[in-house]
């Protein structure tokens, strides 16, 4: 855990995507990127809730809900001010100013996410303690 909180605390978020598949895409400052095949969400102080599962959805509305572009506006350019692992789980949570994003691991075998960096660093995360 010490060395996911070395990583990613004082980095910055550049964007994020939601690519084919659900698939998500975070590039952050100094190299760094984290990859996730499973639920993103925002979750502001305001109690405002994004999740990566309702992109491209309808509800009722116009047009297609832009979930990509929701948790994109929240969290672009803001700096990662703590992060937490689950150990039970490895749900990681990134805290920001103004809320935090959460990847949520579904599954306890296969892996969730990944954070990619410098000198060809992989760290790969998912669920359950094994």
């Amino acid at each position: 855990m010490e060395m996911m909180k070395e990583i990613l605390e004082g980095k910055t978020f550049l964007r994020f995507e939601i690519l084919e598949h659900g698939f998500c895409s975070m590039p952050l400052s100094s190299g760094y990127a984290i990859s996730a095949e499973t639920l993103c969400r925002y979750v502001g102080e305001t109690g405002e809730f994004i999740s990566s599962q309702d992109h491209g959805q309808i509800f009722g509305l116009s047009e297609q809900y832009d979930a990509a572009e929701k948790i994109n506006k929240a969290i672009k350019g803001k700096e990662i001010k703590k992060a937490d692992l689950a150990e039970e789980t490895g749900d990681l949570t990134l805290i920001v100013d103004g809320g935090r994003l959460e990847i949520i691991c579904n599954s306890a075998g296969y892996e969730c996410y990944q954070i990619n960096g410098p000198d060809d660093l992989i760290i790969v995360g998912r669920g359950g303690r094994q």
